[in-house]
């Protein structure tokens, strides 16, 4: 009798831990789901019926959500100046749950001509349609992934900047996204692309009096010969200077030299006939901004090509496609994509402004993959991209200061940017141009000591107080994406992400539990590390420990973990951690349990323990029973 009632507990203990563990599960498998639990108020509310004159063209292989002509009509009314208004939106399956979030930037010239990005719902002003027939504009009402629509999009647009040039730091665009979710689309469809070609192009250029065009090359090194002498021959090799009977481009290239040892300059004058270039060598103490600004007050070519002397250059055709762009009125600063040497790992994909300040989108993460519409294959207009290779038109360049020189080492390309899109221009990314970027070459990694971290603060710090209204916003990047990740996710955060969670760490009451260590207990630390804070205004420096672990052949939602963290002196610290799905851990363990939860994080104050090289350990209790097991690793980390 005893026997089966310690079964029924057994068994409905089982069922809580079980139901928890799923919750738990399903809450953090899908963070777009938490995003619109969270922020999808609006669907409560009342709005205005949409007037005749706004005419609103909606897929007809899309669900448009039943308040979506009123939102249209509500944001029409609000904002009297926009001329067309296109709005965000995801896939629906067949079983009603919604993914694959699709959330836009502000009006962007140069990402519409590449492809369509207004998507499946938007809406126009009927007045802009008056002079067109109107069978010419009915047909695209219901297929907006047409390229008759598209070709309607680009008259529509045109239309509205050649009547007011648009600039990019205008509050009142006459073209704007809604910045709400108004269809669901029941697949995921390609994005239309422009049909536009470099013959286009060089005719165009052509035409408007084009076909001579000069690029100054500007290349800051000091003590690299080697890696400059690879930037050098690639640039000379790999770089077409012409197509077709399209402009052709003189090109100088410029190498400015704060200071290299008497060794390293003969060897680089020695480079100088072979290549081709200027050498001005100017020792000082190190200065980016001064370096480039020296270089472009010699230069004699009407566009300002800068370029790391660690690049190496990978296709013919990069300087034309860059120079495409960089030619239009309303372009600012031109940029590519860089790789990793020798790999497809992504360097840089352009500048996104986010809450902790400006980033590289995509960093580290393979491009044989195309993520989030093409935001590194198609071209994107952002607010910055890196003066590792930035071209810009001579007389932009003056026109924005030059590079501020009080920016010594860092953000000094952000704030050059920034400047350009507060001149009212747009800096723009092609992630159809891919350059090898052999990084940390000249000045090493920011992350190597407390002293370049604090440096690299304060740098960031004067950036804002050049530019205090860039502060947490970045037109190119909506609102409704994540401000902590490289990659393109709902901005929506789980307590384990978010940089104001703090573990709680006490004393550990006893002895090393090694009476409880059985092999049972598999513990993997894959991070145990310092994570500095990123702006003043933080607590401070945290020790960031990740990693995941299971418990062999049981039911794994039975179990509360903790950390043990085994310092000087014998001392012994215990910490919570937060749970954290892991789908990759589970795929790898199918004969496992309720692995899903195997991950966890825990992330300590730096000056919560006493300093000391600490080693990680486990204590896993089953919450059905009194069993422990305990796993000591040999992962450790120094305060």
């Amino acid at each position: 009798m005893a026997f089966k009632i310690k079964e029924e507990i057994q068994g409905k203990l089982n069922s809580i831990c079980y139901k928890k563990y799923a919750k738990e599960v399903e809450r953090q498998k899908d963070c777009y789901r938490q995003w619109y639990l969270h922020n999808e108020d609006w669907k409560r509310e009342k709005f205005p019926l949409l007037p005749e004159e706004i005419v609103v063209f909606a897929d007809r292989d899309g669900i448009v959500e039943e308040k979506a002509a009123g939102v249209m009509a509500a944001f029409f009314q609000a904002h009297p100046y926009v001329q067309i208004a296109y709005a965000d939106e995801d896939c629906i399956d067949e079983n009603g749950e919604r993914y694959a979030p699709w959330f836009k930037p502000q009006w962007s010239p140069d990402t519409l001509d590449c492809f369509q990005y207004f998507g499946h719902y938007f809406a126009v002003r009927r007045e802009l349609l008056a002079d067109m027939a109107e069978e010419t504009w009915r047909k695209c009402l219901t297929d907006c992934s047409s390229r008759a629509c598209y070709r309607l999009l680009r008259t529509l647009t045109r239309k509205v900047t050649d009547s007011k040039w648009i600039c990019a730091n205008d509050r009142e665009k006459a073209i704007a996204p809604v910045g709400r979710v108004l269809i669901h689309m029941k697949e995921e469809k390609d994005d239309v692309e422009n049909e536009a070609s470099f013959l286009e192009w060089t005719g165009r250029a052509a035409a408007d009096g084009l076909r001579e065009l000069s690029v100054s090359v500007i290349i800051p090194s000091r003590d690299n010969p080697q890696v400059l002498r690879t930037c050098l021959s690639s640039l000379r090799e790999k770089t077409t200077l012409s197509m077709g009977d399209g402009p052709q481009i003189a090109l100088e290239i410029i190498v400015t030299d704060n200071g290299s040892s008497a060794e390293n300059k003969a060897a680089v004058e020695a480079m100088a006939s072979l290549y081709d270039f200027r050498y001005l060598y100017a020792p000082m103490p190190f200065n980016f901004s001064k370096m480039c600004n020296l270089g472009a007050q010699e230069a004699k070519g009407n566009y300002l090509l800068f370029l790391n002397d660690d690049m190496e250059i990978l296709q013919q055709d990069w300087l034309l496609k860059l120079l495409e762009k960089a030619v239009l009125p309303h372009a600012g600063a031109v940029g590519a994509k860089l790789l990793y040497p020798d790999s497809d790992l992504i360097q840089h994909a352009g500048i996104t402004n986010i809450k902790v300040g400006p980033v590289h989108k995509l960093l580290k993460h393979h491009d044989e993959n195309s993520y989030y519409h093409g935001q590194n294959r198609h071209i994107y207009d952002m607010i910055g991209v890196t003066a590792a290779c930035l071209l810009v038109s001579k007389e932009k360049f003056r026109e924005a200061g030059c590079f501020y020189e009080g920016l010594q080492v860092s953000y000094n390309d952000v704030d050059f940017c920034f400047t350009l899109y507060e001149l009212g221009y747009y800096n723009i990314f092609r992630g159809d141009v891919a350059l090898y970027h052999h990084e940390s070459f000249s000045r090493g990694d920011d992350n190597l000591s407390d002293e370049k971290w604090l440096r690299l603060l304060q740098e960031k710090d004067r950036l804002f107080g050049r530019h205090p209204s860039l502060k947490s916003f970045d037109p190119f990047y909506s609102r409704n994406l994540a401000v902590h990740s490289s990659l393109y996710y709902p901005n929506f955060m789980y307590a384990f992400e978010k940089r104001d969670y703090y573990t709680e760490v006490k004393r550990w009451k006893g002895r090393e539990p090694v009476k409880w260590q059985n092999g049972c207990l598999i513990v993997n630390v894959e991070h145990a590390r310092e994570e500095k804070k990123l702006e003043f205004t933080e607590r401070g420096d945290v020790y960031w420990i990740e990693g995941w672990s299971y418990v062999l052949g049981m039911d794994n939602c039975r179990y509360a973990r903790k950390l043990l963290l085994h310092g000087p002196q014998g001392t012994i610290y215990e910490a919570k951690v937060l749970e954290r799905y892991r789908e990759d851990v589970a795929r790898i363990l199918p004969r496992q349990k309720q692995v899903e939860l195997a991950g966890f994080v825990c992330r300590i104050p730096k000056d919560t323990l006493p300093k000391g090289v600490y080693t990680v350990s486990m204590l896993a209790k089953d919450r059905c029973s009194k069993q422990k097991l305990y796993c000591r690793t040999e992962k450790s980390f120094q305060i």
